[in-house]
């Protein structure tokens, strides 16, 4: 009876031991994925900037292949270490991602595919002015899993869009991005949004247009704009698509306008760097 004795507690023993252990498994199981995703997948180089300032860097399997393009992107050398995407299904499911995140624009045969097969997919509607920002923030950080970071990323934004001032005045000075072949954005627009928060008469509103719009160089010369920022020209000379760029009356046009320079990068999409090209502007306004 001893040896018997001593062999049941011995057993009991383990199998206490392994139930503990369980409850250990099960308890960290819950709370990982309490967490959230952990291999989320961006494959939308606006996408990508809200997942990189909401989701910490390791659980980031992979950004699109424009996140590292400085003229589309100011991730820089965040995306250094990270599997860089193109957007088709086969790359996308060769990663095995927990949440795939893009727009609601662009990579439709792709979004279907991954759906059809049951993978997570969040599209974040394109951002048309500042409270879009915050509204897609909210949606990813939902996502992704509501923590302490997203929480002071979000409160941070909405607290510098809050302490924004619009000047009033009665007439306003005129604002043109003109960029290669001749495309510049209307109402409606996260650019328009905000230029017109800066204090500025909008194009759009001007010759009553919306979303994007090819304007005429002629057009451009006849409306006088007081300030002009010109988009990334594609080349570092004359060529078809940025010809319009290097003519000799929009040359003739800058000499007597205030030029200003936004990088494309800060409004290209909407996140909270946005708010660098209101502050661009606003300080070019101050200056007129």
């Amino acid at each position: 009876m001893p040896v018997n004795g001593k062999r049941l507690s011995t057993f009991s023993r383990v199998i206490s031991a392994w139930c503990i252990g369980l409850f250990f498994l099960g308890y960290a199981t819950n709370i990982f994925a309490s967490e959230g995703p952990q291999r989320i997948v961006s494959i939308n180089v606006c996408t990508d900037q809200l997942v990189a300032l909401l989701a910490e860097k390791d659980r980031i399997v992979s950004l699109s292949h424009l996140a590292n393009d400085p003229y589309s992107s100011w991730l820089g050398t965040f995306v250094d270490g990270l599997v860089l995407n193109h957007g088709t299904a086969e790359e996308v499911i060769a990663l095995s991602p927990d949440l795939v995140v893009t727009t609601s624009f662009g990579f439709r045969p792709t979004i279907s595919i991954l759906k059809k097969l049951g993978y997570p997919v969040l599209e974040l509607p394109i951002a048309k002015n500042l409270d879009d920002i915050s509204t897609n923030l909210v949606l990813l950080a939902s996502a992704i899993g509501d923590n302490e970071k997203t929480q002071a990323v979000i409160g941070q934004f909405n607290r510098k869009v809050s302490s924004q001032t619009v000047p009033l005045n009665s007439q306003l000075p005129l604002f043109v991005s003109y960029e290669a072949n001749g495309w510049t954005m209307g109402e409606n627009s996260l650019a328009n949004n905000v230029v017109q928060m800066a204090g500025f008469e909008t194009i759009g509103s001007r010759l009553d247009f919306s979303g994007g719009l090819k304007v005429d160089l002629e057009k451009l010369l006849t409306i006088k704009p007081d300030l002009i920022e010109l988009g990334y020209q594609w080349s570092e000379a004359p060529a078809l698509v940025s010809q319009n760029l290097w003519h000799p009356a929009l040359q003739e046009l800058l000499k007597r306008t205030t030029l200003i320079n936004i990088p494309d990068a800060l409004w290209l999409c909407g996140s909270p760097k946005t708010l660098d090209a209101l502050h661009i502007l606003q300080q070019a306004r101050e200056a007129l």
